[in-house]
């Protein structure tokens, strides 16, 4: 009888210690989502209207029909940089990355494009689109990297939808000029850093690897990447994944980590800040009328549940309103009076017709 009993009371204690234990665990979680959710960021000031809209001369003698559809801004010595996809004819079918400064965030010169779009949207066509959304400076090569997105259209003859983008692949081009100065490239491209394959998990679905956006965590990289499965339709989740080197080989996280628990059923396309006291902010299309969602971090790591922002109020709401109409963040840029420059895309209608104009905002802690 003893023998029965003293093993019996053993693992009572071993599950009383696992117990306590995993208590400890959720209630640390807990208190660092407690702490992330004591802050709140709020709509400081905003440009009215768009910055860049139909009219403005580059978008005119650039061609550019359909307007502007995600990227990123970074701000070296006083100029902004902004790397975005212009969507020349078609909305999200016919694309190219295109870069333009600003000495204050509101008056943009268009300087040149980056990266064209294949002609000939098909299944066969691995770049059929081009989107960028990464751009960072790679110390170890004293050189700019941007990353972006390929896609291929989906085949009928395969049951895909012939108008979604299928089959993502991140690429990594490095400018050719050396130094903080050579981001204006030429960029050379290097190859692709993270697709479909093998170590694909089932939450990326039909689209993945979309998006990509990687930031450092002391020694290490990390990058937030999407997913979204089409048949049968799923939501848009966010992972993972990691890297010694900013050039790669980049590994996903396990999925059960993947994906990241940030938002119900939409994030997409995040940009990440590492804030000057302590901490990271990531911001991204979300949901709601002239709304995009963020997310805020102590380690990098763990994320707080997505908040929303309005980034127009009051007589000033030239987006349109609704889910999708309010676009994607290209930036959070941290100024020195502790707000931050946001620039977004955002629809319009311009003579009845939908364009995806630029807008600028100021957001900051309340």
């Amino acid at each position: 009888m003893n023998t029965l009993k003293q093993p019996s009371f053993l693992n009572f204690r071993v599950l009383s210690i696992v117990f306590i234990f995993a208590t400890s665990i959720t209630t640390v979680f807990s208190q660092k989502t407690q702490k992330n959710e004591q802050k709140k960021l709020v709509l400081v000031s905003e440009h009215k209207g768009p910055i860049v809209g139909k009219f403005h001369e580059d978008v005119l003698s650039s061609k550019n029909r359909s307007g502007f559809e995600t990227g990123q801004v970074v701000k070296i010595n006083g100029v902004y940089h902004m790397f975005i996809n212009e969507m020349f004819d078609r909305p999200h079918k016919d694309m190219r990355i295109a870069y333009w400064t600003s000495s204050d965030a509101i008056n943009w010169k268009r300087q040149s494009t980056i990266v064209e779009s294949i002609p000939g949207r098909s299944p066969s066509n691995p770049k059929s689109e081009v989107w960028v959304t990464g751009v960072e400076f790679n110390t170890e090569e004293n050189a700019w990297d941007i990353f972006y997105v390929s896609y291929r259209s989906g085949d009928k003859e395969k049951g895909e939808l012939e108008q979604s983008d299928y089959e993502g692949k991140i690429w990594r081009a490095k400018s050719v000029i050396t130094g903080v100065n050579g981001i204006a490239g030429p960029y050379a491209e290097l190859g692709i850093v993270l697709q479909p394959d093998e170590n694909s998990q089932s939450w990326e679905g039909q689209q993945a690897v979309a998006s990509f956006n990687p930031y450092k965590v002391g020694d290490k990289w990390y990058a937030m990447y999407d997913g979204h499965n089409y048949i049968p339709k799923g939501p848009w989740p966010v992972g993972l994944a990691t890297a010694d080197k900013l050039s790669g080989p980049w590994k996903r996280f396990p999925e059960g980590t993947n994906p990241l628990p940030i938002a119900d059923v939409f994030a997409e396309n995040t940009v990440i800040t590492e804030l000057k006291k302590e901490g990271y902010l990531t911001l991204f299309d979300s949901l709601g009328d002239q709304e995009i969602g963020y997310s805020i971090s102590d380690d990098g790591l763990k994320w707080s549940k997505e908040t929303r922002v309005k980034v127009q109020s009051g007589e000033n709401l030239w987006a349109e309103s609704g889910d999708h109409s309010t676009r994607t963040p290209l930036c959070a840029i941290e100024e020195a009076d502790g707000t931050f420059t946001v620039i977004y895309t955002a629809i319009m209608k311009e003579d009845g017709e939908n364009f995806y104009a630029i807008g600028k905002c100021s957001i900051g802690w309340e």
